[in-house]
């Protein structure tokens, strides 16, 4: 399968999983079996889960982090939570509540894709993440000079 039908697969299998009410089952699913999984590898190496913005608005969000990592027996520090800038554009305190949560927990948190939406840095400044992470398209649209700037 070519990546290109791949990605556009994935991106319909979200899709109807969001449609039908699923994605807060298969992000359940996906964040245990990678606490699991990751709770076999030496103690050096991390791993990060993405979160949709809909478990991201789910209050129960930390309990179900807490409960993964428990059942895994897995060092929050080994765990980093990636959140797209999206979950921002409510910018309610439900956000910044669960944030704080998270990070009380001791999981890393990072902003994925940072710079590809509604990109603000008001965002950054309520938000200390691990590490942000962008694309390499939208990293190379910002390295791009504007007409009429000097370097």
């Amino acid at each position: 399968m070519s990546r290109s039908r791949t990605a556009s697969s994935s991106s319909l299998a979200a899709e109807l999983a969001e449609e039908i009410g699923l994605i807060p089952e298969i992000g359940e699913w996906v964040l245990r079996t990678a606490c699991a999984e990751a709770a076999k590898w030496p103690e050096t190496v991390s791993i990060a889960v993405n979160l949709s913005p809909i478990q991201f608005k789910s209050h129960a969000l930390p309990s179900t982090v807490r409960a993964a990592l428990a059942e895994s027996d897995l060092d929050p520090k080994r765990l980093e939570l990636e959140i797209t800038e999206g979950v921002f554009l409510s910018n309610d305190d439900h956000i910044h509540d669960m944030i704080h949560g998270l990070k009380d927990i001791g999981v890393k948190l990072a902003l994925d894709d940072f710079g590809t939406g509604y990109s603000s840095l008001s965002y950054l400044l309520g938000f200390r993440s691990t590490r942000s992470r962008s694309t390499r398209a939208s990293s190379a649209a910002r390295r791009i000079p504007k007409a009429g700037m000097q370097r």
